[in-house]
């Protein structure tokens, strides 16, 4: 009877070493074939970094004069970290947006002849290309031009209205592009080490490569908690039937830059654990 207690003992004690994530390791058989195992544990991070540019217009200098609405002359270029996150595994690519490229105008929409023209002459046709099509716009609203023109045909014509007036503005008070990318990394760390550097980051460029020291590092770091063994079931010297296993760490596993947490997560990582042997169940 005691046998058959220690059996179902040994059997509850092992149910919950696989429930804890412990596995064994080496060379083994299982199922009729030799196995060999040695687990590790892996972590993915991504970070998603948005950029800003902003491109001063070629007649920016001429805005206050001609429009009467200053405009700026710097051109300014700005990044932030959007999000940052800890997967288990690594995240699928993100999908890229096809880009239409935009055909080369060669004339300006604002020059009627090839006539040259200083850059303050091109300037004030500019101008006067912007007060002409507003003058044209409120004229269509209004009614008092084009009074064949309505349905489809008056939203076309305001729209193109409104795409010629922008790319004449363009011109004045530059243009802003932004876009968002994407950096995926996976760390698989050793047992001697628990700080990983991913990236730098500096403000106004983003994402820098590891050896660019003018950026912030991003690092991953893993803080491992001591393993408690003392609910397993040890072999001792008398155990006929015993395997080694291999029981995981839990660690807080943080994402910082500098000495900012941009993400943090609870994982078992196999590096950082306890190697045992363990008793194995007798069966007769």
């Amino acid at each position: 009877m005691k046998h058959i207690y220690a059996l179902i003992f040994t059997l509850c004690c092992i149910a919950t070493v696989s429930a804890q994530g412990v596995v064994r390791v080496g060379l083994y058989a299982k199922d009729g074939q030799m196995v060999y195992s040695a687990p590790k544990s892996s972590v993915a991070v991504t970070v998603s970094v948005k950029s800003t540019h902003f491109v001063p217009g070629e007649f920016a200098r001429y805005a206050q004069k001609m429009l009467g609405v200053r405009a700026s002359l710097a051109e300014k270029r700005q990044t932030e970290i959007l999000s940052a996150a800890i997967c288990d595994t690594e995240p699928a690519a993100q999908a890229v947006e096809p880009v239409t490229p935009v055909a080369e105008t060669l004339l300006p929409i604002y020059k009627t002849d090839n006539r040259a023209q200083s850059v303050e002459q091109q300037a004030a046709a500019a101008a006067e290309m912007i007060f002409s099509l507003r003058r044209s716009r409120k004229e269509l609203i209004t009614g008092d031009a084009g009074e064949n023109v309505f349905g489809a045909g008056l939203a076309a014509a305001l729209a193109k209205i409104d795409a010629m007036e922008q790319q004449c503005l363009d011109m004045f008070y530059g243009t802003t592009t932004t876009k968002v990318d994407h950096y995926s990394y996976t760390i698989t760390p050793t047992a001697t080490e628990k700080n990983y550097i991913l990236c730098r980051y500096r403000d106004g460029v983003g994402v820098v490569p590891v050896a660019d020291l003018s950026g912030d590092p991003i690092m991953l770091c893993f803080i491992p908690s001591a393993v408690d063994s003392s609910s397993m079931p040890l072999a001792g010297e008398k155990d006929k039937s015993k395997a080694p296993f291999l029981i995981p760490a839990q660690c807080k596993v943080e994402l910082l830059l500098g000495t900012k947490t941009l993400a943090a997560a609870e994982r078992e990582i196999y590096q950082y654990g306890e190697r045992v042997v363990l008793a194995l169940p007798v069966t007769k």
